[in-house]
């Protein structure tokens, strides 16, 4: 059964390097829940390592492991196995040592986590809204034609070492999953200085988002906040770093003011229905904890159009034990949750970048880099359209 679900992977691959490392993330959070995940997740693994030698030259040292990637290959083994503490033991010891070169460190502010002040602004790089301050490089919206133009040949900024060194100061290091995700970057967020993609052989978002979520698992809140801030800074838009770091703020600061910040922040970014629901049932916690348990209903009970989660149950059988109605009418929810100046469902920016992508990609015959995309449409949507496209896609392969 393994050997069957890896050799039809292989056989979807295009041999384009940006679509096919798309394709097998997308494989990698499919199969995670597999009887045969660790098998089936270290092969996927091992054809996107070889999918990144596209990029780099024979004799490149880009190439080769870094630590950072050797460090994860020995600590996401041990978090599979629940093996955590040793896990966490081990990026001690990393990160004592580590000199990361590719921060961004004048971009953000100081944490001021230790304090109880009321924060006013969300505490990650914020722009005025639709700001460019440079053109994309990689990924151009065209509004009168209504597509985007997906480029691979500009995925690593290489700089040789003397270039590295002298520039580095000017330039804004940042790294992201997919075209969405840098779409989003430059739309909601924009670019103060050059920007440099990091290296596809120094998962550093990766290694900063899990160092995080241990920190966090072991209650060293001050440390996992300074973690997922670093995450944060090469990836602003990632809705799960956004929402660990409210994870943070629920319980250990006095007001909800950033809590309730960066929960509209990963809804504005989410395009994963896990994510939105998280955000909405974070929401119905802000509206418990100001005694508005109405409102509150409102956003469990609406959480649950994205994901049945236990935990909205538990919540609206409690305010329903309150007294309070808990069968709140779709409508009603949705102008409720619009008063509360909140988002409502997903963002229409995100499933319109997504369709053109999608269709662009398609037309272009990409099509494991459609796939991909209409996936995650489908996904949000239930379309019976893009299911229909996403058939007529396999049919094809």
């Amino acid at each position: 059964m393994t050997d069957e679900i890896i050799n039809r992977i292989k056989r979807n691959l295009s041999g384009n390097p940006d679509l096919d490392r798309d394709y097998l993330v997308s494989q990698l959070d499919f199969y995670k829940d597999h009887e045969s995940a660790y098998e089936i997740i270290k092969e996927i693994s091992r054809l996107i390592w070889q999918s990144l030698d596209f990029y780099l030259d024979d004799n490149d040292n880009e190439s080769k492991k870094t630590n950072v990637s050797r460090i994860l290959d020995e600590v996401i083994p041990l978090i599979e196995n629940r093996d955590k503490k040793i896990a966490l033991e081990k990026l001690e010891n990393f990160m004592s040592h580590f000199n990361d070169k590719y921060e961004n460190k004048e971009i953000h502010k100081e944490s001021d986590f230790k304090s109880n002040s009321s924060i006013t602004e969300i505490q990650y790089m914020r722009y005025e809204e639709n700001k460019l301050s440079r053109n994309p490089k990689s990924y151009n919206i065209n509004q009168k034609k209504n597509r985007v133009n997906w480029r691979k040949d500009v995925k690593i900024n290489k700089m040789s070492k003397s270039d590295d060194e002298e520039t580095s100061h000017l330039k804004e290091y940042h790294s992201f999953l997919n075209p969405l995700e840098e779409i989003l970057f430059y739309k909601y967020i924009g670019l103060e200085k050059e920007l440099a993609h990091i290296p596809f052989n120094e998962p550093l978002f990766d290694l900063y988002y899990i160092y995080g979520t241990l920190l966090l698992e072991n209650d060293d809140f001050a440390k996992a906040e300074e973690y997922f801030l670093k995450a944060l800074r090469i990836n602003p838009v990632s809705s799960k770093t956004i929402l660990s770091l409210a994870d943070i703020y629920k319980s250990k600061t006095r007001t909800y003011n950033r809590f309730f910040l960066y929960n509209v922040d990963a809804l504005k970014f989410a395009y994963k229905k896990e994510d939105i629901a998280r955000a909405y049932r974070n929401f119905g916690f802000f509206y418990v904890e100001e005694n508005q348990l109405d409102i509150a209903a409102v956003f469990y009970d609406f959480s649950l159009n994205f994901d049945f989660n236990k935990q909205a149950f538990r919540e609206l059988e409690y305010i329903k034990s309150r007294g309070f109605n808990t069968e709140i009418n779709r409508k009603d929810a949705e102008m409720i949750i619009e008063s509360k100046n909140i988002q409502v469902g997903i963002n229409p920016f995100v499933l319109d970048t997504l369709k053109i992508i999608s269709a662009d990609l398609e037309y272009k015959k990409h099509y494991i880099g459609a796939l991909y995309f209409y996936r995650i449409l489908y996904d949000l949507t239930k379309d019976n359209q893009i299911l229909g496209k996403i058939n007529s896609i396999q049919n094809r392969i």
